[in-house]
């Protein structure tokens, strides 16, 4: 089904210019970004539509010369000017990393619109991606349609995250741990969000590089405690109550007797009227923490009051319906 106008840009690869790009052909080096929206089809008479980045709002960002898991896309990239769209034809075999690319993209993508987004597992089975249009995409010859907005050379931007080595990643957490103080601090919740959510997302990319339970993996899994207590903290206090919820019980499954989680856990599930988990949390509070009976009698008290009030006014509420 390959479009006779295309041409062939490397093996298993053909090139169809729909629109031209302006200027001369941009240098394609290490750490040159490509900043572009792209429409995924499967190869077929119905052209099944796959995926589409503009429905993610934000565009796709390629940056050269680190190994990228789909070369259809660094090849098809490379031979493009910005304001070009192209289609590119590609073999399977040029397809291979498209199922994984996708599955990030769509995973993030959910994350973003939902803290508390969970991927749920596919129809097809215990070996799926979570989405069944992808899990049949094996063997299948896709199209990628490509909208080449910009190229930025290096030292034009900045540097992304992932790019860094691991010193410039525990320098940039300290930095955005400091950040998200200020501004929690100045009572700037969304912003003071941002920081920690960030600074917790570097530490999460350091420890995939580390094999699980070992010393290195458990030093950066006990810098995450700090700042998911700190993101739980501004989730409270922006009464988003859930978020703070599973992000506590990250830290109480690492630190059961952690004294922090467990208040802020504790008033989480006071929050969300919680009742019988937010008790347990100030019982269990008051035990690890003898010199705590005090505060905890006062905050069940303040529990009980919170309770008997909700009542009240639902019976209130009730009467009222009759």
């Amino acid at each position: 089904m390959i479009d006779p106008r295309v041409h062939n840009i490397g093996k298993g690869i053909h090139k169809d210019i729909q629109y031209p790009g302006k200027g001369p052909l941009p240098k394609y080096q290490k750490d040159t970004k490509a900043l572009f929206h792209f429409r995924t089809y499967i190869n077929n008479d119905e052209r099944t539509l796959i995926d589409d980045s503009r429905a993610w709002d934000e565009p796709f960002e390629l940056l050269f010369g680190h190994s990228f898991q789909l070369e259809s896309w660094e090849n098809g990239v490379k031979s493009m000017r910005p304001g070009e769209r192209s289609m590119f034809y590609c073999v399977p075999e040029k397809c291979l990393g498209y199922t994984k690319l996708s599955k990030t993209l769509r995973d993030m993508h959910k994350k973003k619109k939902d803290k508390d987004a969970i991927v749920t597992k596919s129809c097809c089975g215990n070996q799926s991606t979570g989405y069944c249009d992808l899990d049949k995409l094996t063997g299948q010859s896709l199209i990628f349609e490509i909208d080449l907005l910009s190229v930025e050379q290096p030292g034009e931007y900045s540097k992304q995250i992932w790019t860094m080595t691991s010193d410039e990643k525990r320098l940039l957490v300290i930095e955005l741990k400091e950040k998200g103080n200020n501004e929690f601090k100045a009572k700037n919740y969304d912003a003071a969000e941002q920081n920690y959510a960030k600074a917790i997302g570097t530490l999460e990319q350091l420890g995939l590089k580390e094999q699980p339970n070992s010393e290195e993996w458990n030093i950066i899994e006990d810098m995450k405690i700090p700042l998911l207590l700190n993101y739980s903290q501004v989730m409270i206090c922006k009464e988003e109550y859930a978020t703070a919820i599973t992000h506590l019980n990250t830290v109480l499954k690492r630190e059961p007797k952690n004294i922090k989680g467990l208040y802020r856990r504790a008033t989480a599930h006071g929050g969300c009227w919680n009742i019988k988990e937010a008790r347990e949390d100030w019982d269990l509070l008051a035990e690890v923490d003898p010199s705590q009976k005090s505060l905890v009698t006062r905050k069940l008290q303040e529990l009980e009051t919170r309770v008997k009030q909700k009542e009240a006014a639902d019976r209130k509420k009730l009467k009222g319906m009759f």
